[in-house]
């Protein structure tokens, strides 16, 4: 597949290639699905049917329940019949023997699952504090890194030890703390996906009604806040434009997960007011990172999400899958969408590891070659980088200067937070809601600790009560 690489000595910022297909095989190769996730196996699995090349490879689903095992995998099976292609599917309980030979992993997992988060959620009430999403910046992330990051760094470990010369693609969010933990664990090639920051491409060529080719953008920052320092069309730095442009227009941006989901971009332009870069995503995502919109007073007026709590509730069972997900793998018809491209973009860097050929592409990474200047080389950014085989390199970014203050703030969080769910440490926890932008009584972090720790016990390693 040959595609558009930034010349690293021009200055200008990276291109996205346009899909293509791939030109010869990928090879014999072994792709494990750690967790059998509804909403994101089966993208990747299609994105590499319809691109070629990956015929040869054999799909290993690796859960530790075995609806989602049974469900996906016939899925799976049935897109791999319904496109004729050679690959095949194996499920599988035992983690080490997914594993053995693999040469990629893919891993989306959330530890304790529905439950888990809600009980957050509820600890988070107690205190007064509204969640949104709840997976990215605020005190129910850091709950959700507590539980998770012990477990993706045992993972992370164990591909150390049976497969090395794997390279492991992660969903899981938050995704910087969880793909930063791995990745400074163990020292393997761990890149984050996320659709928000290649979104930026799709959204600004509807904005000014050019092909999203020729569109160069320049971004740094971390998952779900990364800013767009430069845009140019053709060449010509319209930066400056971004403002007004985005108001004259009607275009949203747009989350194509399994439905098109359109999101306002009020706030993102009311950040660009303020910073003049504009960040990556918007709605209650955004609104996550900083303190000035999930107050009573405005989470209301500019329409934002807000978990809401259930009185008296039963335990909540595993996620089910949509509906959609069944009718495509039992129905009598096709399974559908089977031409259509997703954003996450993991097939191409599963091409990349395993045939060296380039891509650009925004990706989580370590801060390693000071990508983003002035932050620390073991913080996680989402850059735009290309990755060639097991090697990523990206271009330098600096961010103006309120808009560093801010990232600086997120990632000493993320750094703390891993801290706190690697060594059991309640002083990094403490730390963490400290500087968590919506913690507003200082006097409340004790106690609210204390609640996730209680309300979390069954996912919590054992250190936290000794």
């Amino acid at each position: 597949m040959k595609e558009e690489v930034r010349d690293r000595s021009s200055g200008e910022p990276s291109r996205p290639p346009g899909h293509h297909r791939n030109e010869g095989s990928a090879g014999r190769k072994r792709v494990v699905f750690v967790g059998a996730s509804y909403k994101f196996v089966h993208r990747v699995v299609r994105d590499m049917l319809i691109v070629g090349g990956f015929d040869d490879c054999e799909l290993v689903l690796h859960d530790i329940a075995e609806k989602p095992l049974k469900i996906v995998g016939d899925l799976l099976e049935k897109m791999i019949r319904q496109r004729d292609s050679r690959m095949t599917v194996t499920r599988t309980l035992d983690r080490e023997e997914a594993l053995q030979g693999a040469d990629a992993i893919v891993l989306s997992i959330t530890t304790g699952g529905r439950e888990a988060d809600f009980r957050s959620f509820e600890v988070c009430a107690k205190y007064g504090i509204p969640v949104g999403v709840g997976d990215t910046l605020g005190p129910p992330a850091l709950a959700r890194n507590l539980r998770s990051i012990p477990v993706v760094v045992e993972i992370a470990r164990d591909v150390q030890s049976i497969c090395p010369e794997a390279v492991i693609l992660n969903f899981t969010n938050p995704m910087s703390a969880i793909t930063g933990a791995m990745a400074r664990e163990t020292g393997l090639p761990v890149w984050g996906l996320c659709h928000s920051g290649d979104e930026l491409f799709e959204y600004f060529a509807r904005v000014f009604g050019v092909a999203k080719s020729a569109l160069a953008i320049e971004l740094a920052g971390v998952n779900h806040q990364s800013f767009v320092t430069k845009l140019t069309i053709d060449g010509t730095d319209r930066t400056a434009d971004i403002l007004d442009a985005t108001l004259a227009s009607e275009a949203k941006l747009e989350d194509t997960i399994l439905e098109t989901r359109r999101e306002e971009v009020r706030l993102q332009q009311d950040i660009f007011r303020i910073l003049g870069c504009w960040p990556s995503t918007g709605d209650t995502h955004l609104a996550e990172f900083y303190e000035y919109f999930l107050t009573p007073r405005r989470r209301e007026q500019l329409g934002l999400r807000v978990r809401t709590m259930i009185p008296g509730r039963e335990p909540l069972g595993p996620v089910e899958p949509l509906e959609i997900i069944m009718q495509w793998a039992y129905g009598d018809g096709p399974v559908g969408d089977m031409d259509r491209m997703t954003n996450e973009h993991a097939h191409e860097l599963l091409w990349s590891a395993f045939t060296g050929e380039p891509y650009t592409r925004a990706i989580n990474i370590l801060n390693e070659g000071e990508y983003v200047k002035g932050l620390p080389r073991e913080a996680c950014v989402e850059v735009i980088a290309t990755a060639a085989g097991r090697n990523v390199t990206a271009d330098q970014v600096a961010l103006p200067p309120a808009a560093h203050s801010l990232v600086q703030r997120w990632v000493t969080i993320h750094e703390l937070s891993i801290r706190a769910a690697l060594d059991c440490d309640r002083e990094a926890a403490r730390q963490a809601l400290f500087l968590d932008p919506h913690v507003t009584d200082m006097y409340d972090i004790e106690p609210m600790l204390e609640d996730f720790l209680i309300a979390l016990r069954p996912w919590l390693p054992r250190g936290w009560y000794e």
